[in-house]
This record gives structure tokens, C-alpha cells and sequence, in this order.
């Protein structure tokens, strides 16, 4: 927090002015915690951005201006790393709201005008060969006490990957080992989160559960801050981990697992979500299962995964539209044994009809197709 507040002492009285105006804003619109944590944020970044570009305040940004911040956006020349479209979006829409909030039309007038820029968003995931090594990895790290809070935060991600806000806060009563299931309710976005416990996964769970609630609020959540010591900080008044403490956790599960000589695909936390889903698609499972588990929308579900599991339905559309592409022999027939004929095809009808193939225009006669 207090480097957050450093940043936002560097604004000029305009800026941190406008910024203030945009959080009242979130706030009256009712936003959730989330959306006005990312508010407080992207408002500091925005504002020193434009800073670097000698613009004092919005109202003093002119067409010209926010081209060159989106073009010092793309290239990296704003303090920043270069960023992508997706992350520029979520600048200029920060950029809306400020103007919004401080009634600036003249600006928002050209700035509404931008369009972001396509971006073909490749769909990582591990393979169930790589998940499997990374929970043995884990179970095995789970031997020593100092590695135990790591070795559990993956392997509640392993068997629902719940997003790192939702682990980091994660609590013992979603268990009901009498039920053997987990659920909870998604910090984003509300929705419930049900899955059921890995039979193999249970006395080891319960075995954490034992060991750590010896520590300070350890009988409520799963990763107290009181566990952190020397793997974590204790900087914030949280009564639980961060989440920048369980993605560090993660990587180095990550990080220490070998499959086949090598290592696991380098990818972010997040990938556990895409994994799963992927895991259950490959299953022949349905989107309603998977959006049950993660706590996702399933139309967020389809627009990201569809494209790399072709479902059953695409399967019999094809084949209701290729029905006689299969080819087979026409040994046992009055034709030649050499002929392939369309399975299904007969030639008492095939040269007699002079039917139009509804759809295609398309005529039998003669004995060969015409138009």
C-alpha cells in the first residue's frame, strides 16, 4: 500500500483531483471491491503517463495528446514495458472514466472514437501429464513444513483452480468431508463453486488441516498470515495470505517439477483454470460441468475453449453434412469389385430421378450431376 500511495503523492493536484472524482464515481455506482481496487490503480498509472507527456491534468489533453500516449502505450516510451491491446483497452477505458467523472466532453468526443486492436489470444494450458508430475511434486513437498502452505495452495488449484483471490482466502468450512466436496462463492463475480475432493487428496488435507491450525486463525482459513514468516509478508493487516503470496507459491511448484527430463510449461496461475477446463472438455464433459466447478459464465466458457475441443454436436453436424462421403466396397454387387460406391447410394434410384437437390439447384439425369 504504501508504494501505491508514493505514486499517487507524484500526481499533480489536477490529477489526483480527477482520480478522486473517478473512485466516487465507482463508488456510487455501487462497483464491487474488485473493480474499485483496479480503479484506485489504473487511475495512478494513467495520470503518470500522461504526466510523462507534459499534460498537467485532463483537461488539458487535446487529440494529439492521446495519440501519442496510445502510440507511447504500444511502443513502451512511457515508463511502462510495451503493452498489449487488451491492457490498453483497460487504459483507455480508465482514461473514459476520469473524463466521464470530470464532465469533460471535448475530450471524451475523440477518445470514444478509438477502437482497440484485434488480438488472436493463444489458449495455454498444461497437459495432464504435466498436472500429474506437478502434484506429486507437490505431495511431496508437502513433507517438509516450511514448503506445506505451497504443496496446498497447488493442489486446491489442481482440483478446482479456484481464482488466486478466492485461494488466498480460502476457508475451511467450504469442506464437508462428509459430502467430500468443496464449495464456495467466486469473490468476482458471485457465483458458486462446487467440486468434490479427490479421494486420495483427503488425509492429506486433513493432515494440513491438523498442523496448521496450531497457528493464529488457522482453524478458519487455510493459509493465515500468521504461517508466512520468512515465505511471505506480514506488511498488510490481512488475516490471510496475498495474492501475490500464492502465485509465488505456485511458481515455485511449478518451477521444481520435471516431467520426462524437462521442465513444465513456464505458464501463469491462471493456466490451472484453462487446464481444468481443457481436462474436463477432453472428458466428453458438457460446459454446464465445467462452469459449475470454476464459477465462470458458460457463453465465457465456449468463446475460449470451443475452438480447441471441436464438441460431439460438430461431429454429427459434419457427418448429417457429409452423410454420404464414406466410400465403401461394391464387392457382393453387380458392379465391378474394383468400384467404391457412397455408402447408403443406390442405382435403382440414382439415375432415374430428375429431382432439383433442394439447397443446391443441383439435377440427376443422364447419369452424371448437372447444373
Amino acid at each position: 500500500m504504501k508504494r501505491k500511495a508514493d505514486k499517487a503523492n507524484q500526481l499533480t493536484a489536477a490529477w489526483r483531483q480527477a482520480r478522486e472524482e473517478a473512485i466516487q464515481r465507482c463508488q456510487a455506482k455501487n462497483n464491487s471491491e474488485g473493480t474499485l481496487a483496479n480503479a484506485r490503480r489504473n487511475t495512478i498509472y494513467v495520470a503518470l503517463e500522461f504526466e510523462r507527456l507534459g499534460i498537467n491534468g485532463p483537461e488539458d489533453i487535446c487529440q494529439e495528446d492521446f495519440v501519442s500516449w496510445t502510440k507511447g502505450l504500444k511502443e513502451g516510451t512511457l515508463g511502462t514495458k510495451q503493452l498489449g491491446p487488451m491492457t490498453i483497452k483497460k487504459r483507455v477505458e480508465t482514461l473514459r472514466a476520469i473524463l466521464q467523472a470530470c464532465k469533460l466532453s471535448e475530450q471524451l468526443d475523440f477518445v470514444d472514437l478509438w477502437k482497440p486492436d484485434k488480438e488472436v489470444k493463444e489458449i495455454t494450458y498444461w497437459t495432464v501429464e504435466e498436472l500429474d508430475a506437478m502434484d506429486d511434486r507437490a505431495l511431496l513437498m508437502f513433507q517438509d513444513e516450511e514448503l506445506r502452505p505451497r504443496a496446498m495452495a497447488h493442489m486446491i488449484h489442481s482440483m478446482m483452480a479456484p481464482r488466486i483471490s478466492d485461494v488466498a482466502a480460502f476457508r475451511w468450512d467450504y469442506f464437508d468431508f462428509q459430502t467430500m466436496t468443496i464449495q464456495f462463492r467466486a469473490k468476482k463475480n458471485k457465483k458458486r463453486c462446487f467440486q468434490y475432493i479427490q479421494p486420495n487428496l483427503v488425509q492429506t488435507i486433513q493432515q494440513y488441516q491438523s498442523w496448521v491450525s496450531h497457528f493464529t486463525d488457522g482453524d478458519v482459513y487455510l493459509f493465515p498470515t500468521s504461517i508466512l514468516n520468512a515465505s511471505g509478508t506480514t506488511k498488510h493487516d490481512n488475516l490471510h495470505a496475498t495474492d501475490k503470496t500464492i502465485r509465488k507459491w505456485l511458481k515455485q511448484v511449478r518451477d521444481s517439477t520435471t516431467v520426462n527430463g524437462g521442465p513444465v510449461q513456464p505458464l501463469s496461475s491462471h493456466s490451472y483454470r484453462r487446464s481444468l477446463a481443457m481436462r474436463y472438455l477432453a472428458s466428453k464433459s458438457t460446459y454446464e460441468n465445467i462452469a459449475m466447478v470454476l464459477g465462470d459464465e458458460i457463453g465465457t466458457l465456449e468463446k475460449y475453449c470451443a475452438e480447441l475441443v471441436p464438441n460431439d454436436s460438430q461431429r454429427m453436424a459434419f457427418e448429417k453434412a457429409f452423410k454420404k462421403s464414406e466410400w465403401i466396397s461394391s464387392e457382393g454387387t453387380t458392379q465391378p469389385e474394383w468400384l467404391k460406391r457412397p455408402r447408403g447410394s443406390n442405382s435403382n434410384l440414382a439415375f432415374t430421378s430428375s429431382a432439383t437437390i433442394k439447397g443446391f439447384g443441383l439435377k440427376q439425369g443422364g447419369g452424371r450431376w448437372g447444373i
